[in-house]
């Protein structure tokens, strides 16, 4: 019986030691900040160079990033012979991190979550932001999870490289896509028209802020040399270096040669930053206010908006216009002490916003739309709102119908108008 002691006793000393001789577990070294862009790329903005210039701005603003911040690039271009691909750049270089062997729509809303997912487990920080690089076109979504035409929210792939067709993520699919995922920091949108009080509300629960313009941007996107260092700013008001050096660039370049027959000297990109967890409060003003509004007039008739500054028109029609300035349509219907009531919400939901009554669009009509108003700019709130209009449903695509596809839609309460 002594021996199966001592033998006992000696595995246990055996296996205690090897268990002390265990490394411990090392916890993952935390970033101050990743940052992903996302390039969705396989359309015209590749074909046109845009891509390949923001690539090389990226490598000269890389030279600002400490080696505690992660710039990550996932890329999707036009030509078979490279597939998608995700990089870091650094120090000016591009350093190849993963590289796919099929091709796919950079649009679909499982590959969006799967390369966000890949860049927080490969490069886990204490924040996290997210630029969506390419085509957008604010709210408007199909009934599909992947549109294929024009009317598109985020992402447009021409299909290219597998021709797939023209293919596009709807705002609703990319807040399901992020809603699982820890809460970015930011989203930039780095594309037209993304900065509408639909898509925000969409977004709310995703991420602090969404950085972008309610119009068209020009081809040419960011200068992202120049705003680099606000993408990785710990400055609680981050958004304002990021705006001002974009409309600073733009104010700039429109007064040179390269830029003279579009004659936008002095203008620049309407730019605003939307407080995403004010959103919610947004909607309930917003609601009240409508029902102000309802008491002198009456519905479903439509609000006249004749005249009334806008930031987009329809793809297939530029002289339908959509996308509204919100603050200046309630400004023009309300009764003052009600707008300002709701005016102090969207101060809160809208911390910051640069106006600009002219920028480069491709439709001429949408180019002069704020020039002529008669108004001061100071009522301009830098977010755009749908408001439903009975002339839309002569059209193809039904927009007082697509919208009800928006979470907005029932916040607002646009069925208690006849909408």
């Amino acid at each position: 019986m002594r021996k199966y002691i001592i033998g006992f006793l000696g595995l246990m000393l055996l296996w205690s030691c090897d268990k002390k001789d265990d490394p411990e577990p090392v916890e993952p070294t935390l970033s101050d900040r990743t940052v992903l862009v996302y390039m969705s790329g396989e359309n015209d903005l590749a074909t046109r160079s845009y891509m390949n210039n923001d690539l090389l701005e990226m490598d000269e603003g890389s030279y600002q990033l400490s080696d505690k911040q992660h710039l990550i690039v996932f890329v999707d271009s036009v030509g078979t012979s490279t597939r998608p691909y995700i990089i870091e750049i650094a120090n000016g270089k591009r350093k190849l991190l993963y590289q796919y062997s099929d091709e796919f729509a950079a649009s679909d809303p499982s590959k969006f979550k799967e390369i966000i997912q890949w860049t927080i487990d490969h490069y886990p920080a204490k924040e996290y932001g997210l630029v969506l690089w390419g085509h957008a076109s604010g709210w408007i979504v199909e009934s599909d999870t992947v549109a294929t035409n024009k009317t598109r929210a985020y992402g447009y792939d021409y299909g290219y490289d597998s021709y797939a067709g023209y293919k596009s993520m709807n705002i609703t699919q990319m807040a399901r896509a992020l809603e699982d995922l820890p809460k970015l920091k930011y989203i930039f949108a780095d594309c037209c028209s993304f900065n509408c009080v639909e898509s925000a509300y969409e977004l709310r629960n995703v991420a602090d802020y969404l950085i972008g313009s309610a119009a068209e941007i020009p081809g040419e996107g960011a200068p992202y040399q120049s705003i680099m260092s606000g993408l990785f700013s710990s400055s609680a008001t981050f958004y304002k270096d990021i705006c001002d050096k974009y409309y600073d660039f733009y104010l700039d370049a429109y007064k040179t040669s390269t830029y003279s027959s579009l004659k936008l000297a002095g203008y620049s990109v309407p730019l605003s930053v939307i407080k995403l967890s004010e959103m919610e409060s947004l909607a309930q003003a917003t609601s009240q206010l409508m029902s102000s509004i309802s008491a002198a007039i009456t519905y479903p008739a439509e609000l006249d908006l004749t005249n009334m500054p806008f930031y987009y028109g329809s793809y297939y029609n530029p002289d339908m216009k959509i996308m509204y300035d919100m603050s200046t349509v309630f400004h023009q219907y309300a009764p003052t002490t009600d707008y300002n009531q709701w005016l102090a919400a969207l101060d809160k939901a809208v911390p910051y916003n640069l106006v600009s009554t002219k920028w480069q669009t491709i439709y001429s009509s949408i180019e002069n739309s704020f020039d002529f108003i008669p108004q001061n700019e100071a009522l301009y709130g830098g977010i755009s709102m749908f408001f439903p209009q009975q002339y839309y449903d002569r059209y193809t695509y039904k927009f007082n119908t697509r919208i009800k596809n928006l979470q907005w839609y029932y916040a607002v309460n646009w069925s208690k108008y006849g909408w």
